[in-house]
């Protein structure tokens, strides 16, 4: 059975793990502000005790995540079917009709054209735009 899973801050966790890793955190950096703001308070200057205090906290803060990141693993390795087995052609074909021409992706700025090309969809919109400049008969 598969654990139910949560998206926190676009990360995928188990809820388990997410309290432990809390818990831990918690664990460590509580009590080590708390000795720290003791032995430090003793030694003189109390507002620069408290300070150095709360950088120990913070410091027992990246060591409890340090320990919760070899406690708890990675669920980020998540398969999914596509539900819609329509090819990409179709489905821009279905945008265009409903949204009007999408016009040519080589006119976009590179860094567009960039993000087009690794979702791997620039080949298909090139293409759809010359079918339909085609059919309008004023090829480019």
């Amino acid at each position: 059975m598969m654990p139910q899973l949560l998206e926190v801050w676009n990360d995928t966790v188990d809820p388990r793990h997410l309290i432990g890793g809390i818990a831990i955190a918690v664990g460590t950096a509580v009590p080590a502000y708390l000795i720290a703001d003791h032995l430090f308070a003793a030694g003189g200057d109390e507002a620069l005790g408290h300070s150095y205090a709360l950088l120990v906290g913070i410091v027992g803060c990246i060591v409890g995540a340090v320990i919760s990141g070899f406690l708890f693993k990675p669920k980020r390795v998540i398969t999914t079917s596509a539900a819609d087995t329509r090819n990409r052609q179709e489905i821009i074909d279905e945008v265009v009709e409903e949204y009007g021409d999408l016009g040519d992706p080589r006119e976009l700025r590179p860094a567009l054209q960039e993000e087009v090309h690794a979702l791997g969809l620039f080949d298909a919109l090139v293409e759809n735009h010359e079918a339909r400049t085609q059919e309008k008969g004023g090829k480019k």
